[in-house]
């Protein structure tokens, strides 16, 4: 007989400023899930639309809090947790909409399992036309196993992307909070930063979350900035949150282990901070990241790498962002080649490092990029010895071999080998 286990309750915080547009199709979507929220609260950021009228369509099924004035995400939020009575929270987005069955899916694992902290799942971005028709892209890639924390990923990349593919527990929130108002982008990113580093996290493996797309403007009033403009306030963002953060994370964190954990050993130490350096680079906070590196090598000179260091090794140039400003900086390559150390340990780290190139590689052929193609090819060289060049350059021709095969067939690279 399967044991039962008592559902927690949930309340939905939801807040928004200026997308009535949006915000019917957004609350609808929680009002609809199987798995019913104790109550919803609507924390009008102080919009100056039809945000109110929106939310009295739906009577006394939600809570309307108005802000005086325009505060911004993270201070809506912390206005909401002031108010809200549940167990487990969730923080809706006012222009997304929740699967029918997000809410059952994310609460069951903290029903099950009271060490978990957080759960979360995955998104599908669609468009919506002026039919009001809901057009998709393609399902989401499933995450790569992966045997790290989830803190130590996060740091290295949001893979939860969005506040709403995450459920938390109140009393994470409790020993967080309240959120720095200050932070007025990555948001999200923050918050779940701030939640792994303290508590375990569950993956609940489907979507949960369809996050439109669209070109409306996003942040609060004063510093408002328009969807060409998303990623370089991301990735302004996101260096800001890791440097003030990774500041006050000490080494043993970066492998998992509580803050306070007992000395590591000589290959322990190397693997942290080489945990410490991608994670710098992936942000390019380049000021954190060649000293993590070179410290590193001088933990364990004599010690081989293990497939857990070149793992993660592996990673250094994997932003999710690009590596534009590194591919054009070639004083920066020569400091990371240096950094790497010499002799065949200096080598293999090199290698392992270089080895995230054949990925960019491969897009500068897809997307006919000569300049780019050229740009990579002259770094990897930068980068590697010549003895080791050819070494290098094997993972290469095996990803671009069936590339450079459908264009002798005459076959466009993405029919087979989508990117």
């Amino acid at each position: 007989m399967s044991q039962a286990f008592a559902s927690p309750t949930v309340s939905v915080i939801l807040p928004t400023f200026n997308r009535a547009r949006y915000l019917r199709q957004a609350l609808l979507s929680i009002l609809e899930q199987r798995h019913k929220p104790l109550e919803i609260i609507v924390i009008d950021d102080g919009s100056t639309d039809d945000t109110k009228s929106v939310c009295a369509e739906f009577g006394a099924a939600i809570a309307y809090v108005k802000q005086p004035q325009n505060a911004g995400k993270s201070a809506a939020i912390n206005r909401g947790l002031e108010i809200v009575r549940g167990e487990l929270i969730w923080v809706m987005d006012d222009d997304d909409i929740a699967t029918p069955d997000a809410l059952s899916a994310l609460a069951a694992p903290l029903a099950q399992d009271g060490s978990v902290g957080f759960t979360f799942g995955q998104l599908r971005k669609f468009t919506q036309d002026d039919g009001g028709a809901l057009h998709f892209q393609g399902p989401p890639a499933p995450l790569p196993e992966d045997e790290r924390s989830a803190f130590v990923r996060l740091m290295e990349d949001c893979f939860v992307t969005g506040q709403p593919c995450a459920l938390i527990r109140r009393a994470c929130f409790d020993t967080i909070g309240p959120i720095d108002e200050s932070v007025q982008v990555s948001v999200d990113y923050n918050i779940l930063l701030l939640v792994a580093r303290r508590f375990k996290a569950a993956d609940v493996n489907q979507v949960v979350l369809w996050q439109r797309q669209h070109n409306g403007a996003r942040g609060p009033a004063e510093t408002q900035y328009g969807a060409d403009q998303r990623v370089e306030r991301w990735m302004a963002s996101d260096a800001r949150l890791l440097s003030t953060l990774m500041a006050h994370v000490r080494l043993p964190e970066y492998l998992g282990y509580s803050e306070d954990w007992g000395g590591l050993g000589a290959r322990e130490t190397r693997r942290a901070l080489f945990q410490k350096a991608v994670i710098a680079a992936r942000k390019n906070l380049w000021n954190v990241a060649l000293p993590a590196l070179s410290a590193a090598q001088l933990a364990a000179v004599d010690l081989p790498l293990a497939p857990e260091d070149r793992h993660i090794l592996g990673q250094m140039l994997g932003s999710r962002y690009g590596i534009d400003a590194f591919l054009g900086d070639a004083t920066l390559q020569t400091m990371l080649r240096r950094a790497a150390g010499t002799g065949s340990n200096g080598d293999s780290v090199r290698a392992e490092i270089a080895s995230r190139l054949t990925y960019w590689i491969g897009q500068a052929l897809r997307h006919q990029d000569k300049t780019r193609l050229a740009m990579t090819l002259i770094c990897l060289i930068r980068l590697v010895r010549w003895q080791v060049f050819a070494v290098a350059l094997r993972p290469v021709a095996k990803r671009l071999k069936p590339l450079l095969r459908s264009r002798v067939a005459g076959e466009p690279p993405s029919a087979r080998h989508p990117a």
